[in-house]
């Protein structure tokens, strides 16, 4: 309910960073940088408000309070302030219901429309005509001020990461929590049955996401006229008295008067061909006998100094299907791909292994989906998790240093050696099973136990609910097991597949040498290149993902200088 936004609009930054505006006076401002989508690349904590006719400065809270102001031209400070775009019209309360539902009604409301497919199989209602019981009714002690909330909202929010109601207060790293990293963006970013967004859809949706995810636009529609009507008012005469300031905080727009016509979605009817090699796939004895028929020596050790150890498996050269015809486009289509031997780690690299290239790196905690009571989040940084918020660029540096330090050369795997080495020889989407096998020996990923991580947002813990409901499940996660870890698990817990690699498929996300690339997929094409600036892959789900994002074909990009809150790394060396 304290979620409400009014957005005020954007101004450009310049070349160089500078930035300078007007802004009204007597107005809380919070700032947020955006990258060339619109995403947020930062969050401001705090907000800002300037007097009529001040000029205020980032310099005072982001340098030293005895520095100076930098005696500097930059390119900001040539033309006059620049003046404030609106976004889409006058600033307003961020309403869910005017500004988002649209965009759901014009793209997917024509499957998603609360009926079963036509083979039986329900999927999520996303009409935003239709509403879940008022929560204040439903749960003991939950408050006079949390609202009703459309189905579309229960449903669609769940996609979205973001921070609890009293997480984490210290200061995140940047993109922490920025949209590339929430569900909802990378499902319609890899094509979603052929779902197409304009530019405004996009930018709707992703300033929604950057606003942690509102529903309500005014206090108006949480509250009632009945209890708020007459405060509003109040407020509206205080502000024009005292501060010059003329504005109904309440207002949320004018009404939608143009109809939604939705878009008729093109179905692939084709499908696409599947590849098949000679000797491909294989069982687990032939994994086995062929990883030992290469060298005598099948596992190795290498000294990180003070006691710390990395153990490396070995896995054989040869061909495989890379890619899957089940999979989203961008695992398609499939290559055949020759991989020579080498030596991989056996696990994703640990914090305190981490430590011994960069001790002052911390993987920091993940915030629970509510409220904190104290708990600033699940740890993430026990010596025996894998290391998280690393960069690729990070992760690079820590082979050059390994490589320095032992004489051999280590490296990020290449997408080809990361898929040949997670599948040992199978060709369904894990090494022990398909999307309906029980993971939770083999496996961390978003489970029945995921629920601790969570309570619900309107009503305190331990309170048991009135009327549970399929509402409650706020994280996308598979109830059918439980492989007994929240957060990322101590490396070394599961089983591990036929080449005796461990943690492949979830725990935490991996980067991989290679840019983010279309497939075919092709090793001389440059994409397996440290001199680009392209984002990079990340392969094998986490912790936080359900089975389908953790098969062994399954991919994610991110930016190269993006240190992501659930992805880590292994490192491999060809001697």
């Amino acid at each position: 309910p304290w979620d409400v936004r009014r957005i005020l609009g954007t101004v450009a930054v310049e070349e160089d960073g500078s930035a300078a505006f007007r802004v009204p006076a007597n107005t809380p401002i919070s700032v947020q940088p955006l990258d060339e989508e619109g995403g947020a690349l930062q969050v401001m904590r705090s907000w800002f408000t300037a007097m009529p006719g001040e000029v205020v400065s980032c310099v005072g809270c982001h340098k030293h309070q005895s520095a100076a102001t930098p005696n500097r031209h930059t390119l900001a400070r040539i033309d006059k302030p620049r003046e404030i775009t609106p976004w889409f019209g006058p600033a307003r309360g961020f309403s869910f219901q005017r500004e988002v539902q649209p965009v759901i009604d014009k793209y997917c409301v024509g499957c998603h429309d609360g009926k079963p497919t036509a083979g039986g199989q329900a999927i999520p209602d996303l009409r935003g005509t239709v509403f879940i019981n008022d929560y204040n009714s439903r749960y003991h002690d939950g408050g006079r001020d949390a609202g009703k909330f459309s189905v579309a909202y229960a449903n669609l929010q769940r996609l979205v990461r973001r921070p609890g109601l009293e997480s984490d207060f210290h200061l995140l790293t940047p993109m922490d929590f920025h949209v590339s990293t929430t569900q909802l963006y990378q499902m319609l970013d890899k094509g979603h049955h052929n779902v197409t967004l304009d530019d405004e859809a996009w930018d709707r949706l992703i300033t929604w996401i950057d606003l942690n995810a509102p529903y309500h636009g005014s206090w108006l529609n949480i509250a009632g006229k009945q209890r708020l009507e007459h405060l509003a008012r109040r407020r509206r005469e205080m502000l024009k008295q005292y501060a010059g300031v003329d504005v109904d905080m309440e207002w949320t727009g004018p009404p939608l008067v143009a109809k939604t016509v939705p878009v008729v979605l093109k179905r692939d009817e084709v499908r696409p061909k599947l590849m098949k090699v000679a000797g491909w796939p294989f069982r687990e004895d032939e994994a086995k006998r062929r990883q030992s028929a290469t060298k005598s020596e099948t596992r190795r050790s290498v000294d990180l100094g003070g006691g710390i150890k990395l153990h490396m498996m070995l896995v054989p050269a040869g061909e495989f299907v890379m890619g899957s015809v089940d999979g989203y486009p961008d695992e398609q289509p499939q290559t055949r791909v020759h991989v020579g031997a080498f030596w991989m780690g056996q696990f994703e690299i640990t914090n305190e292994q981490f430590a011994r290239f960069d001790p002052d790196h911390n993987s920091r905690v993940e915030v629970r989906h509510a409220m904190q009571f104290g708990v600033q989040g699940w740890p993430l940084n026990g010596p025996k998790q894998p290391v998280v918020r690393v960069s690729w660029k990070q992760a690079v540096k820590f082979c050059d240093w390994l490589s320095k330090r032992t004489g051999r050369q280590f490296t990020l795997p290449t997408e080809a050696q990361w898929e040949y080495a997670c599948r040992a020889g199978t060709a369904i989407p894990f090494h022990f099973g398909d999307l309906n096998a029980d993971f939770s020996a083999f496996a961390n990923l978003a489970d029945l136990k995921l629920r601790e991580a969570v309570s619900h947002p309107y009503r305190k813990e331990n309170v048991p609910l009135k009327n549970p409901s399929k509402y409650d499940d706020w994280i996308p996660r598979d109830n059918r097991f439980d492989d007994g870890e929240l957060v990322s698990a101590a490396v070394g817990k599961f089983k591990t597949n036929a080449w005796g690699l461990g943690d492949m498929h979830g725990n935490v996300c991996e980067w991989t040498m290679s840019a983010a690339r279309s497939y075919p997929y092709r090793a001389d094409d440059g994409r397996n290149t440290t001199d680009s600036q392209e984002q990079r892959i990340v392969r094998g789900g986490s912790w936080r993902d359900r089975p389908k994002r953790a098969r062994s074909s399954f991919r994610l990009a991110y930016q190269p200088y993006q240190r992501v809150y659930n992805v880590g790394f292994r490192v491999v060396c060809l001697e």
